[in-house]
């Protein structure tokens, strides 16, 4: 096995609870899908979407469909990825 570091992040309990039911639906936990979203910061240099300030009359002001689209994207890829390794 190859060396590991530890990240530590402050995050909301309800958050959690809800993130870790979903993983838990896809087989993964949390060190699994944080390894995932620093592999796609790795490839992409940068984050996996762009990150921009909601625009005013956007009736989903929380993410933009680009964000949105980016996000299912790299779900995709992902799984494909995890299909392979799985292998």
């Amino acid at each position: 096995m190859s060396k590991t570091a530890t990240v530590r992040a402050m995050i909301d309990p309800k958050k959690k609870e809800k993130v870790s039911k979903i993983l838990s639906r896809l087989g993964l936990n949390h060190s699994e899908a944080i390894n995932i979203f620093y592999s796609l910061i790795e490839e992409y240099n940068g984050l996996p979407f762009n990150l921009q300030l909601p625009q005013k009359g956007n009736p989903n002001n929380n993410v933009s469909p680009e964000v949105l689209t980016s996000l299912k994207e790299s779900v995709k890829k992902n799984y494909r990825l995890g299909k392979l390794l799985a292998k």
